[in-house]
């Protein structure tokens, strides 16, 4: 009786220990091997979100802004406005020279103010403007409600929120006891300059020239001032003036007028803010001399 006792019990540890070890979840990894990952599992990459689409800003078709005599008292003759489609997320430059290829400019603070007042809506898209600031970057107006919204960013800033309008050629003119008549005639004259400078033409030129005219303070004959343009017309392919205020003086003879001009230019890659000095002879509109006074703004990249 004790030896199958004996028996059974021995073989009842004998079966517990067979079933302990094909339970035991620490098996020799040689005798069971686990299967690989899938590579297809391990070489796939994590999933981006897309990133948010750019907003799409409104266009505004090509409307006439009326002339109107501004804040300050100036004259601000008739100009186009536009803001076409896909003009969003540029930088300054990139921005000024699609104005240019459409034949326009980048609308300058003051045109941008005086389209705003005629249609509200235009402040709705933060715009660049032409008009530099005196230490650095330019001057972007809109974003907002209202036209009062002003702000300056880096000319190389580019951001999604921020459109270019362009205009057609216009500045306010100002001028003490002269007949709007008057200044609206000044203006045209040196609107006729500006598009000459404008389309590097220095033949053309002759044709607005004294027979001696004082180009940056040294006289020259009609053909040296020509000559003189002929050269930076041809150094310089990006050319470019825009003439955003004038205040129009008469002499006291009555022979001449002199009209002091904020000129935003640029050459060489380079965009500066200065006033400029025309003299012209009255009557026949001829220029006796033009000199740089003053600078706003040093010539630099935008």
């Amino acid at each position: 009786m004790f030896v199958r006792v004996g028996f059974l019990v021995l073989s009842l540890v004998l079966g517990l220990g067979c079933r302990d070890e094909s339970a035991s979840p620490t098996k020799d990894p040689e005798a069971a091997p686990s299967a690989p990952p899938s590579a297809s599992v391990a070489a796939a990459p994590p999933v981006a979100a897309p990133p948010p689409a750019a907003p799409s800003l409104p266009a505004l078709p090509s409307r006439k802004v009326a002339s109107k005599t501004l804040t300050d008292g100036s004259l601000l003759g008739e100009f186009s406005f536009e803001r076409a489609a896909g003009d969003e997320g540029m930088t300054w430059l990139a921005a000024e020279e699609a104005c240019v290829a459409a034949g326009k400019h980048l609308c300058t603070a003051t045109q941008w103010q005086a389209a705003c007042e005629a249609d509200p809506a235009i402040a709705a898209v933060e715009t660049w403007t032409l008009t530099p600031e005196r230490d650095a970057g330019f001057f972007v107006r809109g974003g907002g409600p209202g036209c009062g919204r002003k702000t300056v960013a880096p000319g190389a800033q580019a951001s999604p929120f921020r459109a270019g309008a362009c205009c057609s050629p216009a500045l306010a003119a100002a001028g003490r006891d002269i007949q709007p008549a008057m200044l609206r005639a000044m203006a045209k004259n040196v609107l006729d300059l500006e598009r000459t400078f404008n389309a590097r033409r220095a033949s053309a030129l002759a044709g607005f020239f004294d027979e001696r005219v004082r180009v940056f303070l040294k006289e020259k004959s009609r053909a040296e001032a020509v000559a003189i343009f002929e050269h930076e017309f041809g150094k310089y392919e990006d050319y470019a003036a825009v003439h955003e205020l004038c205040d129009f003086s008469v002499a006291a003879d009555d022979q001449t007028y002199t009209a002091d001009c904020r000129k935003i230019s640029r050459f060489g890659g380079k965009v500066g803010h200065v006033l400029t000095r025309y003299v012209f002879v009255a009557g026949a509109g001829k220029l006796r001399s033009i000199t740089d006074p003053a600078v706003y703004r040093a010539f630099a990249e935008p």
